[in-house]
């Protein structure tokens, strides 16, 4: 799912990436430093995201700040989720064979103890390289600094469920 073309800008996804992701309550001012998109980009956005209900924006006496409704919060993270499991289903695909399953954690809303594990077949270390640093690119395209992926090789998998491991254990039933 390209969420760009959902939402029909990249600025305005990229804003609602930075609310969901990054942190909320952040002025117009501040993502345009942060987001390195002009002010007048932003507004415009901002502005069709406030008709469309999908944001706020709580004014104080010193500044206003611009959060996610309340309402819709949970919908439109739902939303960005799938694109973002998309995007990572996409890059896996680039690697036939290599990747036997994933499984998907605590950013995901699932109870184990990383954000990803990724279970692959033994390869080339550069093709494992390669596919490290594409994840990373998504995680950090979702403004998600702090992400716990854990690769772990096939054999050592099935070896750590024959033992009755807690991690490996814990991740077939909660993911």
């Amino acid at each position: 799912m390209n969420i760009e073309k959902f939402l029909g800008s990249k600025t305005r996804a990229g804003i609602i990436k930075y609310l969901l992701f990054k942190r909320q309550g952040i002025s117009m001012r501040a993502l345009e430093t942060d987001l390195a998109w002009s002010f007048t980009a932003i507004k415009k956005q901002v502005d069709s995201l406030l008709e469309a209900d999908i944001v706020t924006i709580k004014k104080d006496q010193t500044k206003w700040s611009i959060y996610i409704n309340d309402q819709v919060y949970d919908l439109v993270r739902r939303i960005f989720l799938y694109s973002l499991e998309f995007e990572l289903q996409k890059t896996f695909s680039l690697y036939p064979g290599i990747v036997e399953k994933y499984y998907l954690g605590k950013i995901f809303g699932n109870n184990i103890n990383a954000d990803m594990v990724v279970v692959y077949k033994t390869t080339d270390p550069e093709f494992l390289s390669d596919m490290k640093n594409k994840i990373s690119e998504i995680f950090v395209d979702y403004y998600i600094d702090n992400v716990g992926v854990v690769f772990m090789q096939s054999g050592d998998f099935q070896r750590r469920y024959r033992l009755a491991d807690k991690f490996v254990l814990n991740l077939i039933t909660n993911s």
